[in-house]
């Protein structure tokens, strides 16, 4: 007779993911550093950090953390102000550093919810076999906790096979080269961090929800927009991107002198900055652009602006973060 083996758990096994960031003066941006990275141990076989050799105690945060995860491998590589498409040089460097069979990639202002995490997992045994990337949700917060902004698409590179050739850096249509220096520069339709061949600059096709039937109801149909995408909010695994929930914060790192601004001039090769925001100079005007910006649900650029409610709840890692912003 054959017994029960009463101690039996069934275990799903799934291929194993690598997880990788990018970190330089993260906690100086104001950025959810340690939830970001905490929310990614939940489904990553192993998290990859490169770090820009920060200033600001990231690094040292970063060990701290180290110290109890023995997944997390932590390495570092000069954040170069000097060179065009730093940060996507960067993210080529994390990815290269990743052993396992996908590779996700996630920005250190972005938040994997709890309930997602077995979604993930399940991604990499369902991952079409024709495709080597697939795209995903990201909830764009926008000034609270309660607002998610419709003025882009709300879809990210996120999930990938781990393969030799597909890199992070200026698409090859974009690239602008200085013949004097030799040095690559970029026209204002990459970001210098898309997914591309290493050997062609070509970008990488992807598969994912977001289609043009989708893109066409954002744009005219803000609110049947924002139920198909809740829904899908709700179904597939959706990062949480909290870069503009603090807007005040976000403005000043986009104004003359910011971070963002430093690293868009140095991708486009801009001797003088193309400010977002020209007007904005002292606190109380960031604060009065700050309201602007929420009320309307975007920037004055922007073709479409507008935001709807957030009907999923906060991944619990990003709890206190958030009731630090109310501070």
């Amino acid at each position: 007779m054959i017994k029960r083996n009463e101690d039996f758990k069934y275990q799903r096994i799934t291929p194993k993911i690598s997880a990788y960031l990018t970190t330089y003066n993260a906690l100086n941006l104001g950025y959810p550093v340690e939830e970001s990275i905490r929310s990614t141990f939940g489904f990553a076989d192993e998290t990859v950090i490169v770090d820009g050799i920060s200033t600001d105690k990231t690094w040292e945060l970063l060990q701290n953390i180290a110290k109890e995860n023995s997944n997390l491998k932590l390495y570092q590589n000069e954040f170069d102000l000097s060179e065009a498409g730093v940060d996507g040089i960067q993210k080529a460097s994390a990815r290269a550093l990743c052993e396992y069979e996908f590779c996700w990639q996630q920005d250190i202002d972005e938040v994997v919810h709890e309930d997602d995490y077995e979604k993930i997992k399940l991604l990499t045994k369902r991952f079409p076999k024709d495709v080597d990337i697939l795209h995903l949700p990201i909830i764009e917060l926008w000034s609270t906790e309660n607002y998610v902004t419709g003025r882009k698409n709300c879809w990210k590179w996120r999930l990938s096979r781990n393969k030799p050739e597909i890199t992070h850096g200026i698409c090859s249509h974009a690239r602008l080269t200085n013949e004097v220096t030799g040095k690559i520069y970029s026209t204002k339709n990459c970001d210098g961090c898309c997914l591309i061949n290493v050997m062609t600059g070509q970008p990488i096709s992807h598969v994912g929800f977001y289609n043009n039937q989708i893109e066409s109801m954002r744009v005219h149909e803000p609110e049947q927009y924002a139920k198909t995408v809740t829904q899908i909010f709700e179904q597939l695994p959706s990062i949480f991107h909290y870069s503009w929930y603090n807007l005040e914060n976000k403005i000043k790192q986009l104004k003359k002198g910011g971070n963002w601004c430093k690293l868009w001039m140095l991708l486009y090769n801009s001797l003088e900055p193309e400010e977002r925001f020209p007007a904005v100079q002292s606190d109380e005007q960031v604060k009065e652009v700050a309201k602007k910006l929420f009320e309307f649900g975007g920037e004055e650029t922007d073709s479409t602006k507008y935001k709807f409610k957030l009907q999923r709840k906060h991944p619990k890692v990003m709890e206190k973060w958030i009731e630090r912003q109310k501070w």
